[in-house]
């Protein structure tokens, strides 16, 4: 019997990857989002939709009726994810869904100033959960959903990563590892990091940008106080440079500098390229 999963974060990048990969599986799947009208639009009108917030626990109970297991992804950019995911993490164990794939980061855990990703996956394995933590590399797709505006109109990618490497990976390779998890028995208690083919640099990048684009495409390699001074000129929340630096800071001290096997182990399928996603997205 097909057991029924609620997937969260469905609208955002990972989210919408995989609710496609679900319904290729046939998998019995409903998106928990904020504004159903909203999220029709983006996910399609034949995926089944039920109002569901972090912040609002009586959205809990509706849109959990009948699940088996939750896709449990939180919204990016926030520092207290921890605080903002507990109250729901609670629910569940009181309702006593056990299976929870989770989203977490790759090398998260070596940033101590950014500790939710480690916390929630403790009180996961503590509470007693059929856990499996995800950690999925930097995505491919950011270069085209964050440094558009920077690679099309200025011929440059930004970021402060130094000449760290790390192997970008597809957010559709990192759904179907998800969809796998929860639709395929064996995965409780495992982590999982997931990455793209090979390491590169940013400056790789740049060259593999350049090539895609027909454009000379520069990796700036902006300092720490550079890269703050651009976001605060361009009007972004003081909070937003000093988190990005952070995380950034795993590729610029080459702590993410990995090649991890799980996309072929877990799909069949190697994993995708990043000349192959930007071409994707850049045509």
């Amino acid at each position: 019997m097909n057991k029924k999963i609620l997937v969260t974060g469905a609208t955002g990048t990972i989210g919408k990857a995989v609710v496609t990969a679900l319904k290729n599986e046939k998998a019995s799947f409903v998106a928990g989002v904020r504004s159903t009208a909203t999220a029709s639009e983006k996910l399609g009108a034949d995926v089944a939709l039920v109002p569901f917030d972090f912040e609002d626990p009586s959205t809990y109970e509706t849109a959990t009726d009948g699940v088996d297991m939750v896709f449990l992804l939180g919204p990016p950019l926030v520092t207290n994810l921890d605080s903002l995911l507990t109250p729901f993490i609670d629910f569940l164990k009181k309702k006593e869904i056990k299976r929870v794939v989770y989203v977490g980061s790759l090398g998260m855990e070596k940033l101590a100033d950014l500790p939710f990703h480690v916390i929630l996956t403790e009180k996961l394995k503590k509470d007693g959960f059929d856990y499996t933590i995800l950690k999925p590399s930097f995505f491919a797709q950011n270069f085209k959903n964050y440094e558009w505006e920077n690679i099309v109109q200025r011929g440059i990618t930004y970021a402060p990563a130094g000449s760290g490497r790390v192997a970008f990976v597809d957010v559709n390779d990192i759904a179907r590892v998800a969809a796998n998890a929860l639709t395929q028995d064996g995965h409780a208690g495992k982590e999982y990091e997931i990455t793209g083919p090979e390491t590169l640099s940013y400056a790789d990048a740049a060259s593999i940008l350049s090539e895609v684009t027909n454009k000379k495409i520069v990796y700036s390699n902006p300092t720490p106080e550079e890269y703050t001074g651009a976001l605060q000129s361009a009007g972004a929340p003081g909070f937003i440079a000093p988190y990005m630096i952070s995380v950034y800071s795993l590729i610029a001290n080459n702590e993410v500098n990995i090649v991890s096997p799980v996309v072929e182990q877990l799909t069949g399928k190697k994993p995708t390229s990043l000349k192959v996603v930007l071409e994707r997205d850049f045509s």
